[in-house]
């Protein structure tokens, strides 16, 4: 070979032709030419997109004139954390039914202030009776609609401890979110002990100011606290009570005194009291202590086939059957997208199908009315959020729909991942809210089962695989796979407002260095994409391209690279992309080659392997052999590789081994080094490889010819090309070296190498060079190989060089 060694300059011209392998012949249309020269001077183009130590694809500063850093530095790859590629596919699962302009849902999402099933409504009072004591007023429930309660109520989980509770305190606080059937529950486990007389009292009641006297006997009282009433919300509107333009918050907390007061006053008078409270702060000061029982909705099933037989009567069982059938279809449960309907959504579903039963609405008439069931969900809990009442903060009350949004985002990631987000998102809603006030956290107060039912999510597990372990991860989950997208829609398209903070947070997280954080943070902007591109452009993708931070430029990236999936959105993600890649900003062309990893920004991998050639030519230089933003392209290139489209990538690095360019040249080089040495987890993309997943830990090539023993010649035609380049051959020698300590022991990945090293030789002096490394290997003194994994090695090349 006529190149000269590490640091000198390189001979024009090709590489020479390897017996009987693969000739490098440069692609037709040939550009401009590239001078030859030294290959200092540049700046050093560090890891590709790896994170930590900065997260840089390249350092600022110059870098020294060897070739070699830029091969050391390439050897941490351009992966993320161990979890990301789990995280990439579940967070992209999230958002698969998000749009670009939602229908309107219909209807009134804000707080359900009474609990209705069929034509029962608790929330109506039909009776005034107005006891000798002062200020108690009292609706008793018509006993028909206590009869039809008992024929269509299914109870919850825990009824039968709540009925025990009641029975024995007389007092039961029921918490829960709206809509989860309290009012029916209370109403129901009132009529099973009191048997006379079910009343509701007004919302306006005060209980500490109850007497004996103001309660009747032998009755059950039920009074709903919504979150804003407890603390001291305001007050509907009647006679003579506004005063100075507000409405007196005359409603304080009752403490538990208050209802140890009033056990004792119910237990006299022989009646009992269900007290239904919204999820909240007040709530979980109920659950500590003696008389508050969280609510737990019922099964759905259980539910949605009595409102069935009530609405199709019992003489018909033939449409009823049909109508669960209906109900059970595929489509039908996609168009849901909640795995468990509340109280008030099995009575909408029920009537649905029923009239779908009846022919009066088509198969799509129902699922576009399916469809809007998780909206509706979203849009009442963001309805008035973050309403700072009596001794409520408003911190505090930002604090539930920051929880949403964080589970939102990450769905079915570690549960601290989501918590530590959710406040970190209180924070910024916070501090918008009310610059001045700096938000603390709660320590111990929060109940963890209360905050999930509340939000419809729950606690689960899975294991994270790390080296030849695993740890078992607590994860944490939405009930439905439309909700997702039905909150993240919900915040950013009817709460303009809430945009700066969400932004803010998104750019924060997506520059954390774990693939758990940052890639369902970059998933989210993509989604975000798809509702309103121009604005999460400017404040989103953007800053987060042009930023110091590699992590955040890498969230870029992947965030461009999935919002290109939707067709829409792929033409503009490819001129956005090819104006990155051309600009003077050396942070917007690092972004640009890393979108091109993942192969959708150019709709195909050739197009892609087209703009990452072009990417080069555009950022070298006559005296830049290794331009920086040469470590990402080859990143990129390698990232490919390990796509679906491995052997168009392989032969392309074999057209540019040959290219007449020294760029070229040098990006082939650093692409076969990649493929030598970058473990293949490091180089996830946006789709499952199936073939690869029991070669993660192996190097790419390694795990290439493994699953597909067809590319185990083109591989050892690159990697031959490199092992015969003088001024990189000791580096490319380290690579191969470091593959065969990793087979040290290990029969699975020795058998592929024993199989690949004979494709390396094919001359005396070949085999010598793989040779020196057994023997390097074979004497160091710190960590040597074993001698029976030395005999496999040199055996593997002994009968070619006698050959």
């Amino acid at each position: 070979m006529s190149e000269k060694g590490p640091g000198g300059a390189p001979a024009a011209g090709p590489p020479p032709a390897r017996p009987g392998g693969l000739q490098g012949a440069a692609p037709a249309g040939p550009g401009p030419g590239q001078a030859g020269g030294p290959a200092g001077a540049a700046p050093d183009g560090g890891g590709a997109g790896a994170e930590g130590e900065g997260g840089g694809a390249h350092g600022a500063g110059p870098a020294g004139s060897a070739e070699g850093s830029r091969f050391a530095a390439a050897r941490s790859g351009p992966g993320a954390a161990e979890d990301a590629a789990y995280a990439v596919r579940q967070s992209r699962a999230n958002y698969a039914s998000v749009q670009g302009d939602y229908a309107s849902v219909q209807g009134d999402y804000a707080r359900v202030d009474s609990e209705r099933v069929g034509s029962v409504h608790f929330g109506d009072v039909h009776q005034y009776s107005r006891p000798a004591g002062p200020g108690l007023v009292s609706g008793t429930l018509p006993r028909a609609e206590l009869r039809q309660l008992r024929r269509i109520f299914a109870p919850p989980p825990q009824y039968r401890e709540l009925l025990d509770h009641l029975r024995e305190l007389r007092v039961l606080a029921l918490c829960g979110d709206p809509g989860t059937g309290r009012g029916c529950a209370a109403a129901s486990l009132l009529d099973e002990v009191a048997r006379v007389t079910v009343a509701r009292l007004d919302a306006r009641t005060e209980i500490e100011t109850i007497t004996e006297e103001s309660l009747e006997r032998e009755r059950g009282y039920f009074l709903e606290l919504a979150e804003s009433e407890a603390v001291g919300g305001l007050r509907p509107e009647g006679p003579g009570e506004k005063e100075g333009g507000r409405w007196p918050a005359a409603r304080t907390r009752p403490a538990e005194l208050h209802l140890d007061r009033l056990h004792a006053l119910l237990k006299e008078r022989g009646s009992f009291l269900v007290l239904v409270v919204d999820a909240g702060d007040f709530a979980e000061e109920l659950l500590r202590g003696r008389y508050g029982r969280l609510y737990l909705p019922p099964p759905t099933q259980s539910l949605l086939e009595r409102h069935l037989t009530e609405l199709l009567g019992h003489d018909g069982a033939e449409q009823q059957a049909r109508a669960v059938a209906t109900s059970a279809r595929a489509d039908v449960r996609e168009a849901l997208g909640l795995e468990q309907l509340r109280p008030h959504e099995a009575v909408t579903l029920a009537h649905l199908l029923s009239r779908h039963t009846a022919e009066e609405l088509s198969d799509e008439e129902l699922l576009q009315e399916c469809r809007q069931f998780s909206h509706r969900q979203a849009a009442s809990w963001f309805s008035g959020a973050g309403q700072a009442v009596g001794r409520r903060s408003a911190s505090a009350a930002l604090r539930p729909p920051a929880f949403r949004v964080a589970l939102a985002v990450y769905n079915g990631e570690p549960y601290n991942v989501a918590a530590e987000a959710a406040e970190t998102l209180a924070w910024e809603l916070s501090t918008t809210q009310d610059p001045e006030k700096v938000p603390g956290r709660p320590l111990f107060t929060d109940n963890l089962q209360a905050r999930l039912t509340a939000s419809r999510a729950e606690l689960g597990h899975r294991e994270l695989v790390l080296g030849n372990g695993s740890l078992r991860l607590r994860t944490v989950r939405l009930q439905g796979s439309a909700l997702s997208g039905a909150v993240l829609s919900q915040v950013w398209q009817q709460h303009h407002n809430a945009r700066g903070p969400l932004c803010r947070w998104l750019r924060g997280q997506c520059d954390d260095p774990r693939g758990t954080v940052w890639v369902p943070a970059a998933t989210a902007v993509a989604a975000l994409c798809r509702m309103d591109y121009p604005y999460v452009l400017t404040h989103l993708l953007t800053p987060l391209a042009r930023s110091e931070s590699g992590m955040q430029r890498q969230a870029a990236a992947t965030a461009v690279a999935e919002a290109a999936r939707t067709p829409v959105l792929q033409p503009v993600m490819q001129s956005l992309v090819e104006e990155w890649g051309e600009s003077e900003d050396a942070w917007l062309r690092d972004t640009a080659a890393q979108a091109h990893g993942f192969g959708t920004v150019e709709g195909s991998v050739p197009g892609s392997l087209n703009a990452l050639g072009r990417l080069t030519t555009a950022a070298g230089r006559p005296t830049e052999s290794w331009p920086a933003e040469l470590a990402q392209v080859s990143g990129s290139v390698a990232r490919l590789a390990a796509g679906t489209g491995t052997p168009a990538v392989l032969r392309r690095i074999g057209q540019w081994t040959g290219d007449h360019r020294l760029i070229r040249r040098n990006l082939a080089l650093l692409s076969i080094y990649r493929l030598l040495t970058n473990p293949t987890w490091t180089l996830w993309g946006l789709e499952e490889q199936p073939h690869l997943a029991p070669y993660r830990y192996w190097p790419l090539a390694g795990a290439l010819m493994g699953s597909r023993p067809e590319l185990m010649r083109p591989l050892a035609d690159l990697v031959w090309q490199g092992l015969d380049t003088a001024r990189v051959r000791q580096v490319m020698a380290d690579g191969l070296g470091a593959w065969m300590r990793q087979s040290d022991g290990d029969s699975g990945r020795m058998d592929v190498l024993c199989a690949f090293l004979p494709l390396l030789v094919s001359g005396e002096e070949d085999g010598r060079r793989i040779e020196h490394v057994v023997r390097g290997l074979e004497r160091d003194p710190d960590e040597p190989v074993s001698a029976e994994t030395v005999a496999r090695l040199k055996a593997a090349v002994a009968p070619q060089r006698v050959g």
